[in-house]
């Protein structure tokens, strides 16, 4: 008789079901799901479980037990695209990524569908292989994003959007992946043009949240939260969003009242009334702000950070000519300033003028690439692109 060594590996595709991942992600009993399943809370999330899975979005390269290209269970060696019923996602990969069920125009079919069939793809005119082509290159974005290949992802994501800019989904993903790369204010702007194609989408308004939280705009961060939370209140991230930006706003208030106090004992304080300002700038009192600022400027005319808050002040509220001329008068005091730079390229473009726009970001880009700051700087870079279209 010829004895063959039995072997525990797994089949290179062997998934495990969606309410398995959905009870790992959330740590619950099985009793729970089934309670919350029941009670129709865990639908959606369970949908987009699915989606991920016959996607192949999830599979071992985004695996927490994925390391080095070994398998922590099986503990032998593995292809980043298989699969097995051990399968938990690494943390990034479990939220930001959320789709929406009120998806119901055409462009959005393939994410409230499970999965693309041939007999569901339009009928074969050269419009429907122009669409079906667009959400392939939509595909390989989001494979890349899975991957952690963001500037790659970012490229096929402005592709997609170049060729048609109602695309929500792209919108959505770019978000997010100028998020992963710490580039926050495009982030932000990426989520508003995302939010005037679908408003009701509640993680849109999670993920534009943590870009006001990073961007230290924690009073508008809490409305975003709040939005979200009012869209859809089975998630875990929007609420910890808010009660983060809730503990930033009350810890600012407190600051806030303690700086008041130190100003009855010293009003001529510069450093208190710039303090204070940048307080109110968090919390969104603009004016109160710009008023903080100047009492700072009337004591201590050389704080090129408070001519630049006040600058930023001045532009949020419309009045670019002026916000301009405070940006030249921090590059005075500070030639090697980018944030100005970069702000007093913005000002230039809200006004009309390209070349003096694109001549302030390419400054600005240079002195963060000098100074170590690359993020900072392709974003200034990426302005310059941009500038050619008149965007902000």
């Amino acid at each position: 008789m010829i004895y063959r060594k039995q072997t525990s590996d797994p089949p290179e595709w062997d998934p495990p079901a969606p309410s398995t991942v959905y009870i790992k992600i959330k740590n619950l009993p099985y009793e729970t799901f089934k309670a919350r399943l029941n009670e129709g809370l865990v639908t959606n999330e369970l949908e987009q479980i699915r989606y991920r899975l016959e996607r192949r979005i999830y599979c071992c390269g985004v695996c927490s037990k994925h390391v080095n290209g070994y398998c922590m269970i099986t503990n032998r060696k593995v292809e980043p695209g298989w699969i097995c019923k051990s399968f938990a996602p690494k943390r990034e990969f479990i939220y930001l990524d959320t789709k929406s069920d009120l998806e119901i125009s055409l462009d959005f079919r393939y994410l409230s569908e499970i999965g693309l069939r041939k007999s569901n793809i339009e009928d074969e005119t050269q419009g429907g292989n122009n669409q079906k082509s667009l959400e392939n290159r939509y595909e390989e974005g989001v494979a890349l994003y899975r991957q952690g290949r963001l500037r790659l992802a970012l490229e096929i994501f402005d592709t997609v959007l170049s060729e048609n800019p109602q695309h929500f989904p792209a919108f959505f993903h770019k978000g997010n992946t100028l998020l992963k790369l710490k580039r926050y204010e495009e982030a932000l702007e990426t989520f508003e043009n995302a939010s005037r194609i679908n408003p009701d989408h509640a993680g849109l308004w999670t993920n534009k949240g943590f870009a006001l939280a990073k961007l230290e705009c924690f009073r508008q961060a809490l409305e975003a939260f709040e939005r979200s939370i009012s869209l859809n209140p089975v998630q875990k991230n929007a609420w910890e969003g808010k009660d983060a930006a809730l503990a930033r706003i009350h810890q600012c208030e407190k600051e806030l009242r303690e700086s008041e106090k130190r100003l009855q004992k010293n009003p001529e304080d510069a450093d208190i009334w710039f303090e204070k300002g940048k307080l109110h700038l968090r919390l969104g009192e603009l004016e109160k702000s710009r008023e903080a600022f100047e009492k700072a400027l009337e004591k201590k005319p050389e704080n090129a950070e408070a001519w630049h808050l006040r600058g930023k002040v001045l532009f949020e509220t419309g009045s670019e000519k002026e916000a301009l001329h405070t940006f030249e008068k921090a590059i005075r005091q500070k030639p090697d300033f980018p944030e100005a730079w970069f702000e007093k390229g913005r000002a230039f473009l809200r006004l009309g003028n390209q070349k003096g726009a694109e001549n302030a970001f390419k400054i600005a880009a240079d002195l963060w690439e000098s100074k170590g700051f690359k993020t900072q700087a392709e974003t200034a870079r990426e302005r310059i692109k941009k500038s050619g279209f008149g965007e902000i």
